[in-house]
């Protein structure tokens, strides 16, 4: 739509949109045209009352020039529209922000175990795999992956119940955050296995932390129904750094893990034997 500023540089007169425009309730105002409400007349006018503001902001028109008759309609026009478009705008934006906040909750969740409230396997791998990518690029010199997994577990589910043993899944993934940097992290992989990832950490460094959180978890308890549960687990250790692959850390940990569970097995069953 254009507009008449003066006889001599006047494109068309807006005089039927004018009487278009302050009739929109009638079919006769529009014949064999779209009423006001269509998306794509909004949209017009809105083109045309930002030119015609974007005209007059620079100086292209010539105020002296103007016939306020003419012009003043239609600028009434263009700022009910500008007013219009932009509440649909702060509409949009709040909702834009309030999926934002959405999405961000449910990628956390889908990354959280629910009950022990720290990373699953899905959001520990991708931690993992983050860190990797760091020690590649030489943003991180490497670190240790820790094995946990519990030896008494299953003795607790069938002697007090598989709520006592959510306890002892809860103390255990308790322990790990509170004893952990928060850089570092901590999942639980299923069942009573759970990983600990200590990044950006020489080995040295890494294996003290390590030896100080066996002594932690091997002198836990809790009570339940009055009885006093201890909690026992074997630990698996593997170092990373500079081209370490996920899989092949998790596998030599895993055997760690399990070597150290055959040892203490086998010392267990000496003192049982020597009791005898």
């Amino acid at each position: 739509m254009d507009f008449i500023y003066d006889s001599a540089s006047s494109k068309a007169s807006n005089k039927d949109a004018v009487h278009g425009l302050n009739n929109t309730t009638t079919d006769e105002a529009w014949p064999n045209k779209k009423k006001p409400n269509d998306l794509n007349q909004n949209a017009q006018w809105l083109s045309d009352a930002d030119e015609i503001l974007s005209d007059i902001n620079h100086n292209h028109i010539n105020k002296d020039q103007l016939k306020a008759s003419q012009l003043l309609p239609s600028m009434g026009i263009a700022m009910t529209l500008l007013k219009r478009a932009r509440r649909i705008i702060s509409n949009a934006e709040k909702r834009i922000k309030e999926q934002d906040k959405r999405i961000a909750t449910l990628e956390a969740l889908s990354n959280t175990d629910e009950l022990t409230c720290i990373s699953n396997r899905r959001g520990f791998m991708h931690e993992f795999e983050r860190e990797l990518d760091r020690v590649n690029r030489d943003k991180s010199q490497g670190g240790l992956l820790i094995m946990i997994d519990l030896d008494n577990f299953k003795s607790i589910n069938d002697t007090y119940g598989h709520d006592a043993g959510d306890a002892a899944l809860k103390l255990i993934a308790h322990t790990l955050k509170t004893d952990i940097r928060r850089m570092d992290v901590a999942g639980r992989m299923g069942g009573d296995e759970f990983v600990i990832l200590f990044v950006n950490t020489n080995r040295k460094q890494a294996l003290e932390r390590a030896q100080f959180l066996i002594k932690r978890l091997n002198n836990l308890s809790f009570i339940w129904q009055g009885a006093e549960i201890p909690v026992r687990a074997s630990i698996g250790l593997q170092d990373y750094k500079k081209g370490s692959k996920a899989e092949n850390i998790f596998h030599a940990a895993d055997q760690s893990m399990y070597g150290n569970k055959k040892q203490l097995k086998a010392a267990n069953i000496r003192q049982d034997n020597k009791r005898i």
